[in-house]
């Protein structure tokens, strides 16, 4: 027997998902705070997705599992990492 819904489908699902939320995340980076560059809006939503998705993966941690302190770290270091990164990205240009 045979299953409906193959792996490879779930994975296609899941990219495509990431995909949106990535086009969704440089729309905003471009009409709002990077109007004067909007190439920089594409390397900063991969950044910002990127986060996203390993927050979101420390919230399930958050509620599933103690093992979290290191995932924490990582992600605290990369929004302030990207944050500088945009402000700096945004005075420079």
């Amino acid at each position: 027997m045979e299953l409906p819904i193959k792996p490879e489908d779930i994975i296609n699902f899941f990219y495509l998902f990431y995909q949106a939320v990535r086009d969704v995340i440089q729309y905003i980076f471009e009409s709002t705070i990077m109007k004067v560059d909007p190439s920089l809006a594409a390397k900063y939503a991969d950044a910002t997705t990127i986060l996203i998705t390993i927050t979101a993966i420390l919230i399930i941690f958050e509620v599933f599992t103690a093992a979290k302190k290191i995932l924490r770290i990582i992600v605290i270091l990369g929004w302030v990492l990207l944050f500088l990164s945009i402000i700096i990205g945004v005075i420079m240009h």
